[in-house]
C-alpha cells in the first residue's frame, strides 16, 4: 500500500517539466558565468546577496528618482519656450522667463544621466563580483541538489514500479512441488516395472526352453521403459529448475520446507545431480580397454552413446566430487557449446556400492591420442581443434579452476575441427592431478614450476597444452630437449606465428592467459599470411641468449 501511495503522488508530479526546467536554468547560468565556486554553502550567502541586491536597487532608485525630476524640468522649459513663440497665446513672456534657469536646468539634467549612466554601465568591483560570484555557486550547488533529489524520486519510482510488480506476481504464485512429487511417483512406478522386466528376460535367456520372439518383445518393453524413466527425469529436472528459480527470487525458505523433495542437493550441484537414477537401469557394457584407472561403462540413452565414469567414494569424497563437479557443470553452463568443456549430462550416487557415477557424452576414437595414432590432423585442423581447446581452458580459468591434466587422451578433436577439453577425476585435487607425470611421446606436459614443487596454476595448464600444440605441429618428428626437459622449438620448420605462440607457451610463460592464447595470430590469420612479431621474437632471443650464457658456465 505505501508503495502504491508513492507511485500515485509520483504520477501527479511534474518532475520531467521540472528537471527540463533546472538544467536550462544551469546550463544558461554557467554560459554567463562559467566554472562555480566549490564548497560554498550557507544561506547567509543568499542573505547577503539579497540586501546588496536591495542596497543597489535602492541607490539606481534614487538616481532614478533625480534624473526623472531633472528632464521633467528640461521638458517644462522647453514647452515654456514654445509658448513663447506662440502667436495664438494672448500672455507674453519675456525672454527672462525662458532663459533664466537654462543653464542650471541642462547641468542638473546631464549630471543626473551621467550618474545614472555611470550607476547601469559600470563594471562591478571585486566585492560585488564575490557576492555574485558566491551566490551563482550557490544556487548551482542549489539546482545540483533538486536534479539529484528529482532523479532519487525517479529511481524510487522505477524501483517501486518494478517491486509492485513482482510483489503482485509473489502474491498471485503459490509455490507447489505437488507436481515434482507427482513426476517422482511415476518414476518409481516405472523403474519397478523395467526391474521387474529386466529380472523377467534375465529368468528367461537363462531357461533351457526360452522362446526367443517373446524374449525380443520383452527387450522391445524394456528400451520403452529405459526411455520413459529418462524422459521422466528430464521432466524432473525441469521442474527442479522452475523450483529453484522460485527460490533463488521469492522463497527461500523451499528447500526446508520440503526437504524430502532434495531441491538442496539439487541446487548445490548446480542441476547436475539427480537421486533418480541407478547404475541397474541402464544396459551399460563394460568399456575394458578405457577402465584402467575406474569403472567405465558405455550405454544408450534416448539413441545417443553415453559414458558411465565411476568413482569410488566414501562420505567426504563424495561431497567433494559433487562441489568439483558442480563447479565444473556450473562453468560448462554459461557458455554450453560455446564453452570448450566437454559437457556433464548427469552425476548421481549408487545406493548399494559406495560409487558416484558421472554420465558424459561418448565420443569414440575421438581423443587425439586416438586420432594421432589413426590419421593424424593436418595443421589446419589441429590449428582448428586447439583454438577450442584454448577456449575450454579460457572458461575455466575464468571460473578459477585449473585443470591440472591436460593431457592427449582427454582433449577431444570431434569431426576433426572442433576442440574441447575434457572433465578431469573430480576425486583428486587439483595439487592430486597435477603430481601424476603425463608425457605425449618422449615430451613431458608437466611444467618446470610442477617440477620444482610449486602449485598448479593457469600457467601450468597453459605449458601442457603448449606441448599438445607442438605434438600436433611436428607430428611424428623427434624431440630435443634440454637438461630441465624443456623442448627445443628452433629445430622444426613451422609457420612463425605457430612457432611465436610456443615460445610464448613453452618459454615466455609469465603473461600470457588461455584468453589470449585463443585470440593468437595463428588461430587469426590464414596459413602463408603470417605477420612476424617482434617483440615474441626478441623474447625468446633473449631466452636464447641465457641459455646459452647458462650452457657455457655449465661446460
Amino acid at each position: 500500500m505505501a508503495v502504491e501511495v508513492f507511485i500515485l503522488e509520483v504520477d501527479e508530479l511534474p518532475l520531467n517539466k521540472r528537471l527540463k526546467t533546472l538544467q536550462d536554468l544551469s546550463t544558461s547560468l554557467e554560459a554567463v558565468y562559467g566554472q562555480a565556486k566549490e564548497g560554498t554553502n550557507s544561506e547567509e550567502i543568499l542573505k547577503k546577496f539579497y540586501d546588496w541586491k536591495c542596497d543597489k536597487r535602492e541607490e539606481f532608485t534614487c538616481v532614478r528618482s533625480e534624473t526623472e525630476v531633472s528632464l521633467q524640468r528640461l521638458v517644462a522649459w522647453f514647452q515654456n519656450t514654445v509658448k513663447a513663440f506662440d502667436l495664438s497665446v494672448e500672455e507674453s513672456q519675456t525672454s527672462e522667463d525662458t532663459i533664466s534657469s537654462l543653464d542650471e536646468i541642462l547641468e542638473k539634467s546631464e549630471s543626473s544621466v551621467c550618474k545614472e549612466l555611470e550607476i547601469s554601465l559600470i563594471e562591478q568591483g571585486d566585492a560585488d563580483k564575490e557576492i555574485i560570484l558566491n551566490t551563482y555557486s550557490q544556487v548551482l550547488q542549489k539546482i545540483r541538489s533538486e536534479e539529484r533529489l528529482i532523479a532519487t524520486v525517479q529511481s524510487k519510482y522505477k524501483d517501486s514500479i518494478e517491486f509492485k510488480k513482482q510483489i503482485i506476481e509473489c502474491l498471485n504464485k503459490s509455490p507447489s512441488v505437488d507436481h515434482l512429487l507427482s513426476i517422482k511417483k511415476t518414476l518409481k512406478n516405472l523403474k519397478a516395472r523395467l526391474r521387474w522386466k529386466l529380472v523377467e528376460k534375465n529368468n528367461l535367456e537363462e531357461s533351457d526352453d526360452h522362446d526367443g520372439s517373446e524374449i525380443e518383445k520383452i527387450k522391445q518393453e524394456i528400451t520403452q521403459l529405459r526411455d520413459r524413466v529418462f524422459q521422466e527425469i528430464y521432466r524432473e529436472q525441469e521442474e527442479y529448475e522452475k523450483l529453484n528459480s522460485l527460490v533463488q527470487k521469492w522463497f527461500p525458505e523451499l528447500p526446508l520446507l520440503y526437504p524430502e523433495i532434495g531441491l538442496l542437493k539439487y541446487m548445490n550441484s548446480g542441476g547436475l545431480l539427480t537421486m533418480s537414477l541407478e547404475r541397474d537401469l541402464l544396459d551399460a557394457e563394460p568399456m575394458k580397454e578405457l577402465s584402467s584407472k575406474r569403472p567405465l561403462v558405455c550405454s544408450e540413452v534416448n539413441g545417443k552413446i553415453i559414458l558411465l565414469k565411476g568413482y569410488s567414494v566414501d562420505v567426504d569424497t563424495e561431497a567433494r566430487v559433487i562441489q568439483r563437479a558442480a563447479a565444473y557443470h556450473r562453468a560448462w553452463r554459461k557458455a554450453k557449446e560455446e564453452s570448450g568443456l566437454l559437457p556433464l549430462i548427469f552425476l548421481f550416487l549408487c545406493k548399494s556400492d559406495p560409487m558416484a557415477y558421472l554420465m558424459v557424452p561418448y565420443y569414440p576414437r575421438a581423443n587425439l591420442s586416438a586420432v594421432q595414432a589413426s590419421v593424424p590432423l593436418t595443421s589446419e585442423e589441429a590449428l582448428k581443434v586447439m583454438k577450442g581447446v584454448a577456449q575450454g581452458l579460457h572458461t575455466l580459468h575464468k571460473a578459477d579452476i585449473i585443470h591440472g591434466s591436460l593431457h592427449q587422451n582427454n582433449v577431444f578433436a570431434l569431426n576433426r575441427e572442433q576442440g574441447i577439453v575434457g572433465d578431469f577425476d573430480f576425486t583428486k585435487s587439483v595439487s592430486q592431478r597435477a603430481s601424476v607425470n603425463m608425457a605425449v611421446g618422449d615430451l613431458s606436459l608437466i611444467s618446470p614450476e610442477l617440477k620444482m614443487g610449486k602449485p598448479a596454476s593457469p600457467s601450468s595448464d597453459l605449458y601442457a597444452y603448449g606441448c599438445l600444440l607442438l605434438w600436433l605441429s611436428v607430428q611424428n618428428q623427434k624431440f630435443e630437449t634440454n637438461e630441465d626437459g624443456i623442448p627445443k622449438v628452433d629445430q622444426f620448420n613451422l609457420d612463425y606465428n605457430v612457432k611465436s605462440l610456443l615460445y610464448s607457451l613453452i618459454y615466455c610463460r609469465s603473461s600470457m592467459t588461455a584468453e589470449q592464447v585463443s585470440n593468437a595470430e595463428c588461430f587469426l590469420v590464414p596459413k602463408g599470411k603470417s605477420t612476424p612479431n617482434s617483440e615474441k621474437d626478441t623474447e625468446y632471443n633473449q631466452y636464447k641468449e641465457k641459455r646459452r650464457i647458462k650452457d657455457g658456465e655449465l661446460g
